[in-house]
């Protein structure tokens, strides 16, 4: 019974060390993929209607994206619309709610 439950020990800190390595290396890979856009027609949206674009990698649907905008900037999203951009990235414009 002993040795049972020292294999699902294991079995558990080995899946945690999994876990954390993978979370540290997406987190070092995607700084490096995702970007804000900074164009004229970019911060004259901004301006005028609050809304951002950023670059993400394609294989990001919209939920995901929502979801990284609001951990790590900690903004509400209102609105979410992508692009495909050059069959590599996705364009991806969000609408911010007023501070």
């Amino acid at each position: 019974m002993s040795e049972k439950r020292n294999l699902k020990s294991l079995f558990y800190k080995k899946r945690n060390l999994k876990s954390q390595f993978f979370k540290e290396y997406i987190k070092k890979n995607l700084s490096k993929k995702i970007k804000p856009i900074i164009t004229e027609k970019a911060i004259f949206t901004n301006i005028s209607n609050n809304y951002y674009t950023f670059i993400f990698p394609i294989y990001f649907n919209k939920k995901e994206i929502s979801k990284y905008l609001q951990r790590v900037y900690r903004i509400k999203i209102t609105k979410l619309h992508t692009n495909i951009y050059y069959k590599k990235f996705k364009k991806a414009f969000f609408k911010v709610k007023d501070f």
